[in-house]
């Protein structure tokens, strides 16, 4: 594609755009090239080969595309370069969205949107014509106000028929509207045309609240921050700061990197990642994310990750990448509101025909069921995923939500997901009476001091933790599998199994395997210290559940998932052991990756709805598999991306999780009977004449804005409200 190319007017028809290249300008006047490499209605791709040179260019464009109502979904590929958006030909046609990514700025939080703005204008126009005619004003002046209202539903009436080939509810409208302007019924056909833009208008307000709390995180960002250059600081642009750079935040000012406090104190509000409602305290050594802000203090913060790769950042690109219309709910009823067009139109006629009621007819072409469900369920699975964001919870759709909403089994792999993934000491041991338990953890840290086995690494950090100092080590020599042999103090100190010391001529009494057996059925393991040919004692270490973990499954049961089930990896006798801890009454312990997915697949053809808690690439087949798979934070990255729902936090999001998914398809119910009821109501009225246009009007954009509306509730009430 040649780089080139003229650019392309906003005002080119969809097909001619095809392979044009358009100039992008973005907030910092630095011209990106696109081209338009294939498009279906619906649905468009486009090449940006600037996103790889600024990949933050990825999260401005996206968020600009979000905004609009039209706008069903965009995604941002940085390797790929690449634009996908999906859109509602009803209601934005490819011209639109080009002219939208040519601007490339991010609009203001304050600012209203083309739709927005259209909507305004309608409005303005609608409620003047109206005026206008009840003050007996020339119908030449207030019928052009009345076609400059109409004109936006005439324009996604046409838009529909022209790229779906289908006739929409907009097409309801424009009909309606044009036979009473044609009847003369200025009044009538001018109130229709408000109160049709004034749904418009507020549906408007409300998907870019909605999408403005989602793409907040994007927002506080930041774009500049004070940078130490030696003894001097510099103000650079965020997209500038590089990993290493130490960055000074003063007072009232956003965090732009992930990093690490070098010094300083202050107090950070983190509620925007985190929901903490009171800022909290960082000193050296402290980590520190991007989007926060320094209420009291000033830090200076080693940069860790800058940009797209902060918290902040990772969490906006996993949310842009979401699909947010895809509930089979919605699906089904967005579907069958469609299929109803033709009727009402078929309705319509007949009762003209029957009657020779122009009115009545007017008022039953006025009803459709498909507006409010287009715009509310969207508004409302994007409103939850914002709600998790803050829960440190992201979902990756509006299917995810479903699924997890109707999960009633639970399948959790063990080591990393409902354990700490990395052994702790759980018991120390004297067994010699000239030293106590802190001399046995002080020589035995000595010798496995920066070694990088689990149980050494678990040895020096109990130590650590006990406050005992760690003596110099000497010589050393590591038998792999086996134990330690090291010079401390002028003794040569033993670490490791009973077969090792044996080899080392050291007698393990009964006491000391009494010690280990018993150990062994708690599931821990055990290693004995010996100094100079004599056994002083042992220490037990585990990978211990997390603190959380018994908890969570209580919680889990009593939401009515009361099927819980471990499956995993490591030996049956550990495995019971943690399932004991736990509650957990059904193990499969021992297993490969691939009877996982089977295990999982057994479960479903017996009738459950499945979700898996896993973070390893052993567990990536069975979450794969799952009607709904939940990853952690540190999980693998495979298992990360498999996931559908990924818990930023502890186990503790699970829980939180599964209420909010009930709410959201809560409301996703309750919005259908907010629009199906009244409109069927409205339908009946408008068919025996006791509803005219207008009133028809009222009640069917009535109830489009109130089920909008009430799609926010998820939303809100993460913010302490009621809906």
């Amino acid at each position: 594609m040649s780089s080139s190319a003229p650019a392309e007017s906003s005002r080119t028809r969809p097909s001619a755009a095809v392979g044009r290249v358009l100039a992008l300008p973005t907030a910092n006047t630095l011209a990106l090239e696109c081209s338009v490499v294939h498009q279906v209605p619906g649905r468009l791709r486009l090449r940006v080969p600037g996103l790889r040179s600024e990949p933050q260019l990825a999260g401005q464009l996206v968020a600009t595309l979000c905004r609009q109502v039209g706008v069903v979904s965009a995604r941002a590929s940085v390797p790929n370069a690449s634009l996908v958006v999906d859109y509602e030909p009803a209601s934005v046609s490819v011209s639109d969205i080009v002219h939208m990514l040519r601007a490339g700025v991010p609009l203001e939080s304050g600012r209203a949107g083309p739709t927005q703005q259209a909507s305004r204008g309608a409005l303005v126009c609608g409620g003047l014509a109206l005026g206008l005619s009840l003050l007996g004003a020339p119908t030449l002046l207030s019928g052009a106000l009345l076609a400059a209202s109409a004109v936006p539903v005439l324009v996604r009436a046409a838009a529909s028929l022209r790229e779906e080939r289908k006739l929409s509810a907009d097409a309801l409208d424009a009909t309606a509207i044009s036979i009473l302007l044609a009847r003369g019924d200025i009044a009538a056909a001018a109130l229709s045309a408000s109160l049709i833009a004034g749904g418009e208008y507020i549906r408007a307000l409300t998907a870019r609240r909605s999408h403005g709390a989602l793409t907040s995180l994007l927002a506080a960002q930041g774009r500049s921050a004070w940078v130490l250059r030696g003894r001097r600081k510099e103000r650079l642009a965020a997209e500038l700061i590089q990993p290493g750079d130490v960055v000074v935040t003063y007072p009232g000012e956003l965090l732009v990197v992930d990093g690490t406090v070098l010094r300083g104190r202050a107090l950070v509000d983190q509620k925007t990642l985190t929901g903490e409602s009171v800022p909290v305290l960082k000193a050296a050594g402290a980590t520190v994310y991007a989007s926060t802000v320094v209420t009291d203090g000033k830090l200076y913060v080693r940069a860790q990750a800058v940009g797209a790769r902060t918290r902040a950042g990772l969490i906006v690109q996993l949310l842009e990448d979401a699909p947010l219309h895809d509930t089979r709910l919605a699906n089904y009823a967005r579907r069958y509101a469609d299929r109803l067009v033709v009727p009402t139109f078929a309705l319509a006629g007949g009762l003209l025909l029957v009657t020779g009621d122009v009115a009545r007819a007017v008022s039953v072409l006025i009803i459709d069921f498909a507006t409010g469900i287009r715009v509310s369920a969207p508004t409302t699975v994007l409103a939850a995923m914002t709600a998790a964001v803050h829960a440190d919870i992201l979902v990756k759709g509006g299917r995810a939500f479903e699924q997890l909403a109707a999960v009633d089994t639970l399948v959790f792999d063990k080591t990393g997901t409902l354990t700490e993934g990395r052994p702790r000491v759980t018991q120390v041991r004297a067994l010699d009476p000239s030293v106590t338990r802190d001399d046995v953890l002080r020589i035995a840290a000595g010798a496995e001091q920066r070694l990088s086995h689990p149980a050494a690494e678990a040895i020096v950090h109990a130590a650590q933790r006990a406050g005992v100092s760690v003596p110099e080590r000497g010589d050393l020599h590591f038998a792999v599998g086996l134990g330690v042999r090291a010079e401390i103090d002028a003794s040569i100190v033993h670490v490791g199994s009973p077969r090792y010391l044996a080899r080392q001529q050291v007698q393990v009494t009964a006491e000391a395997q009494r010690v280990a057996d018993e150990a062994g059925l708690r599931g821990a393991s055990t290693v004995f210290v010996a100094r100079d040919g004599r056994l002083l004692g042992a220490i037990c270490y585990a990978d211990v559940p997390r603190t959380e973990a018994r908890s969570v499954i209580n919680s889990l049961r009593a939401r009515g998932i009361e099927h819980c089930v471990m499956v995993t990896g490591d030996n049956a006798r550990v495995a019971q052991h943690v399932a004991h801890q736990l509650g957990i009454h059904q193990v499969e312990a021992e297993v490969f990756p691939e009877r996982k997915a089977e295990i999982v697949r057994e479960l479903q053809a017996r009738g459950r709805v499945v979700g898996v808690v896993g973070d390893g690439i052993n567990d990536s087949p069975a979450l794969a598999y799952a009607d709904v798979s939940i990853s952690l934070k540190a999980a693998s990255e495979v298992a990360r991306e498999t996931a559908d729902i990924v818990l930023h936090g502890d186990l503790n999001g699970l829980p939180v999780a599964v209420d909010i998914a009930r709410d959201a398809l809560g409301v996703i119910r309750q919005n259908l009977m907010i629009v199906g009821a009244p409109n069927a109501a409205g339908m009946l009225l408008a068919a025996t004449g006791v509803v005219g246009p207008v009133g028809a009007t009222a009640l069917n954009n009535g109830s489009n804005v109130a089920a909008a509306l009430n799609g926010l509730r998820p939303l809100l009430r993460r913010n302490g409200q009621e809906a």
